[in-house]
């Protein structure tokens, strides 16, 4: 009796949990990466590691991993969105805590601009799709004991 009881309560909740689901409301993520002052020292971020990346897509989550090494003198790398196949991260350019980043694609270049954390370990900004829409995202730098190569010359 016990079981059949489970049961049917299992069946009624897998019913309802879809339409609940439905009902509710999209959310926006919040991207802030905080206005903190840069640590002490001055020394530029190291960008070099793996990143989650959360990016809202109309309400909807968008989760991927980022990773980002040096490459001929400068940074380099690959998007792997969890829904797609990786594309290449073929361009980043670091200004102070400003970042901006260019992933290839068929249609032309996929931009993001945004602005590093005062620790540098997050990255908080929009991507610039090639026909012109725009989506917030934010980056979390994984912790890494990896000691990376020194890092690339810094424009002025």
């Amino acid at each position: 009796m016990k079981m059949k009881c489970l049961m049917t309560l299992a069946l009624a909740a897998a019913f309802a949990a879809p339409s609940a689901l439905a009902a509710q409301p999209a959310t926006s993520i919040t991207v802030d990466c905080g206005a903190g002052a840069a640590p002490a020292g001055g020394e530029a971020p190291n960008l070099h590691g793996d990143w989650d990346f959360l990016m809202d897509v109309d309400g909807t989550p968008s989760f991927g991993l980022m990773s980002i090494g040096l490459v001929d003198g400068g940074y380099g790398g690959s998007v792997t969105p969890a829904r797609t196949a990786p594309v290449v991260l073929r361009l980043i350019t670091l200004s102070g805590r400003s970042i901006r980043m260019a992933v290839a694609s068929r249609e032309g270049d996929v931009l993001f601009d945004g602005r590093l954390s005062a620790g540098g370990d997050r990255m908080c900004g929009t991507v610039t799709y090639h026909g012109g829409r725009t989506f917030a995202m934010v980056a979390q730098k994984r912790p890494s004991t990896y000691g990376s190569q020194p890092q690339p010359p810094r424009a002025p």
